[in-house]
């Protein structure tokens, strides 16, 4: 049995930050981590459920968060209910404000809500557009392999002509080598197509033709970092955009459920924003 040594950096949320994809924790030791997203066309309101699959029996759930986005609404409160619980109503978590481009983020801390393995259900209110919401988890077991957990959160936007269509930004605090990175997007589709993503010059995903459905798209990768500070790369070719949650996994083998995803296209529908 593998000694279980991990430790967290979190960064708490005193009112919204504004235009960033923050290192919001980092775990090591016997560790794991797992990302899954549902997308939606642009919704007022929206409901689904996630399933969480393969996390070890007694785990601890060290951190669970789920997001969602927001578009043109100042950051004002979008209601969560999640797993047949009470709505919780907050403000925008962080923002990117571009021009008429207005992007908001949603963060709800669901840590002590996750008990292992299962179907966990959402329903969100009070939104403007909606075209994304995502969980991730991670736990701690010593039957997990060694290695770490780096999870990275906020709201960026690009493409159209309301940010940039070129874009770098760095992951700080990753552990060096073999790794998995995995992010959602929101709002990409068809219209514009060819999108890269790169990560220390490698390509991870494109084109994001809202893979996952309309209108958001799911990027699971093997990588391998460096350990200093990770550059992500992105070309949108006028594609626009936006990005809220990441994570990036030293554990060998990488994450299941989700990172089974790919990047498979799928047609979608015209967007309006």
């Amino acid at each position: 049995m593998k000694k279980i040594v991990f430790g967290a950096a979190l960064v708490a949320a005193a009112g919204m930050a504004h235009a960033a994809i923050n290192n919001t924790g980092n775990w090591y030791g016997n560790v794991g981590a797992q990302m899954h997203a549902v997308a939606f066309s642009g919704v007022s309101s929206a409901s689904g459920s996630w399933n969480l699959g393969g996390i070890p029996a007694g785990a601890t759930i060290e951190a669970a968060y789920v997001h969602s986005n927001d578009w043109f609404t100042g950051g004002a409160p979008l209601t969560l209910s999640f797993n047949g619980g009470a709505g919780v109503s907050q403000n925008a978590y962080e923002s990117a404000l571009s021009g008429s481009g207005d992007l908001f983020d949603y963060r709800w801390d669901v840590t002590s809500m996750i008990t292992g393995n299962g179907n966990y259900t959402f329903d969100l209110r009070g939104a403007n557009i909606i075209y994304m919401a995502s969980l991730h988890v991670v736990y701690s077991h010593a039957s997990l392999p060694v290695g770490s957990v780096h999870t990275y959160e906020g709201a960026e936007h690009v493409g159209e002509g309301h940010t940039t269509d070129t874009y770098s930004f760095n992951l700080a605090n990753a552990a060096a080598g073999p790794a998995y990175f995995q992010m959602v997007t929101q709002a990409d589709d068809t219209n514009t197509t060819g999108e890269e993503i790169f990560y220390n010059n490698q390509l991870v995903a494109g084109p994001l033709d809202n893979n996952l459905g309309a209108f958001a798209s799911f990027i699971s990768s093997p990588v391998v970092n460096n350990g200093v500070s990770e550059q992500i790369d992105i070309k949108t070719y006028g594609d626009w955009f936006g990005m809220h949650v990441g994570i990036v996994t030293t554990t060998i083998p990488a994450p299941g459920a989700a990172a089974l995803m790919g990047l498979v296209g799928l047609a979608g529908l015209r967007r309006r924003r």
